[in-house]
């Protein structure tokens, strides 16, 4: 009889064990994933304010040259500020990085194209550069939208999807359309000061998707693993 009670608590206490085990396992996750976000998302956001300073100081857009450097900085940041106790390898948290390190691959590579093809249009068809030339802020804003909301599903969380497809397809098309352009025209007037609020405000629109697509998720997952 004493030998089935043993063998019943023993059971009832293996399975508090493995419980305890998952939990914690599921704890240290959550927080080394939203702790990669979060330092990823803070970094993003202060490069795009030092970018948009660049550009005011310089009174020319060449700041956003600095967005090469951004990869860098995140993988200097998360290092200096890396959790420190053992997160197991997790599928959520492999592919949340992945996702992010894919949109920054594509991002700076047509960046780069973007950069080569304006400079020999300018120069080859000056005439004709208005329409020729790449917008680069509507593609990268829609790339953005689409890794946030792909975040989302993969974090399961309704808000950061929503998020993503209303602010990645919405400013896509308002940059496309030259909103902000035409807004800032009627204010401003001359074409000189509008060319040097441009730049500026591309700075604070990714500083916005930085915010609600990386930092904010990522304190959010942290505060779950509390």
């Amino acid at each position: 009889m004493e030998t089935i009670e043993n063998n019943e608590l023993t059971a009832e206490r293996s399975l508090e064990i493995i419980t305890e085990q998952i939990e914690q396992s599921r704890k240290a996750v959550s927080k080394s994933t939203g702790q990669a976000l979060y330092v990823a998302g803070i970094s993003m956001m202060a490069m795009s304010i030092v970018i948009a300073i660049t550009n005011y100081l310089t009174k020319t857009p060449l700041g956003h040259l600095l967005w090469f450097v951004l990869p860098l900085v995140i993988i200097w940041a998360q290092k200096k500020n890396k959790v420190r106790e053992h997160a197991p390898v997790s599928l959520i948290g492999t592919l949340v990085g992945k996702t992010w390190w894919t949109f920054a691959t594509f991002t700076l590579v047509f960046f780069l194209i973007t950069i080569i093809w304006n400079f020999v249009a300018v120069r080859l068809a000056p005439d004709a550069y208005m329409q020729l030339r790449i917008r680069v802020t509507p593609i990268i804003v829609l790339l953005m939208g689409m890794t946030v909301t792909i975040n989302g599903h993969i974090l399961r969380s309704r808000w950061l999807v929503a998020f993503g497809l209303i602010a990645g397809i919405g400013t896509c098309l308002w940059e496309w359309m030259g909103i902000s352009q035409v807004l800032f025209t009627r204010m401003i007037g001359s074409p000189s000061e509008l060319a040097l609020v441009t730049p500026i405000l591309h700075c604070f629109t990714y500083l916005l998707f930085a915010f609600f697509g990386m930092a904010l998720p990522g304190y959010l997952l942290k505060r779950q693993s509390l």
